[in-house]
């Protein structure tokens, strides 16, 4: 299997995975928040409406991913996307989420080591020039 191929398969399962989460962001609110911990912010309606207008931006998100995973050689330059979505969901949560210590070291960490993950496998599974003429 070449790297073209896992590029693919991955941007296949995060394009799932984010689809996922816009359903816990708002169909299935209630159940998103208590997997994910933050089940007590929910008594406020305005919280509600932020975890909704967020999960609408990940339906967005999954659908550019699978939209990526369609043709990753023909559509690399979107990979940036990917990675610009990672970057700044870390600021922002670094930013306005542990500076004002809404969320704990534990919550904090999961999400930065998720992104670390998510754009190391895009740099090293990313389609090459090589690849990119041969397709």
């Amino acid at each position: 299997m070449n790297k073209v191929k896992l590029l693919q398969g991955f941007l296949w399962f995060w394009a799932a995975f984010q689809f996922v989460n816009a359903l816990f962001s708002t169909v299935l609110l209630d159940q998103g928040a208590a997997i994910y911990g933050f089940g007590s912010w929910l008594v406020n309606p305005q919280t509600r409406y932020v975890f909704n207008q967020y999960g609408m931006a990940l339906f967005v998100i999954a659908i550019t991913y699978a939209i990526i995973a369609t043709d990753v050689v023909k559509y690399e330059q979107l990979l940036w996307a990917v990675v610009v979505e990672q970057v700044v969901g870390a600021i922002v949560s670094t930013v306005e989420l542990q500076h004002q210590g809404i969320i704990t070291a534990g919550q904090f960490s999961m999400v930065h080591v998720v992104q670390g993950i998510v754009i190391l496998l895009l740099w090293f599974l990313r389609p090459s020039a090589d690849q990119t003429r041969r397709a």
